[in-house]
């Protein structure tokens, strides 16, 4: 009879588990880019954006990445983004500012960033806000709970190769701002962003700069 019960109670748990588990809900495909969403229990969106770049690879992405003066043509109501910090040749610390409409206050964060190998064909580039690192501005609201991470996944086919760039965001971004309406931002910018990112990396619309991060061990940086 006890084991029977203890059955129950292991399969009842199992399944509460499952139904609290949230899964990603598509908000919208376009031009080939595909956004997606789930809600954390404090209402705010994580936000997963994927986009496939025909003839790039991964260190086409990662040479565009270190252009920080083309930053603000691609990242979506980002104003200046600028590298405070190589830890290494795979970890870097970055300070970026980004717009608000009026009236709502300017933000700015202070991240951890971290590039490392998956397989042969897979990187990933990890993101975390770090906010301490440097001093809070009086006319801005710091944004302190940022996770990040780009996915880029190379493929070589008979067509050619090809780079599927997946990128998963959530952030909260502090002050008084409603979250349907940082959540409705954050959909429109992870788009926006996606379909500018390709038509760069087409275009090559960057000067790389003098180092660019290299994939390697993150097991011992800041993110743990």
């Amino acid at each position: 009879m006890l084991t029977k019960l203890l059955l129950l109670i292991t399969a009842c748990y199992c399944l509460t588990v499952h139904a609290q588990e949230k899964q990603w809900q598509l908000w919208k495909q376009q031009d080939g880019a595909s956004i997606s969403y789930k809600k954390h229990d404090n209402g705010i969106f994580e936000v997963r954006g994927s986009i496939t770049v025909a003839g790039r690879t991964a260190d086409d992405f990662m040479a565009l990445l270190s252009d920080t003066q083309q930053a603000p043509l691609w990242i979506e109501n980002v104003t200046s983004v600028e590298v405070l910090s190589r830890l290494s040749a795979s970890e870097t610390i970055v300070y970026t500012r980004l717009d608000s409409p009026w009236p709502v206050t300017d933000r700015d964060m202070v991240s951890y960033s971290c590039y490392r190998r998956l397989s042969p064909s897979q990187t990933e580039l990890i993101i975390k806000a770090y906010p301490d690192y440097k001093a809070e501005l009086d006319s801005v609201i710091r944004i302190k709970d940022l996770q990040a991470r780009w996915l880029l996944d190379e493929k070589n086919t008979e067509h050619g190769r090809s780079l599927t760039l997946t990128h998963d965001v959530y952030a909260d971004p502090g002050g008084a701002i409603p979250h349907w309406i940082s959540n409705k931002v954050g959909l429109k910018s992870a788009l926006k962003t996606l379909l500018e990112l390709r038509r760069q990396l087409n275009m090559k619309a960057y000067t790389p700069a003098l180092q660019i991060s290299q994939a390697g061990d993150c097991a011992k940086g800041i993110l743990h």
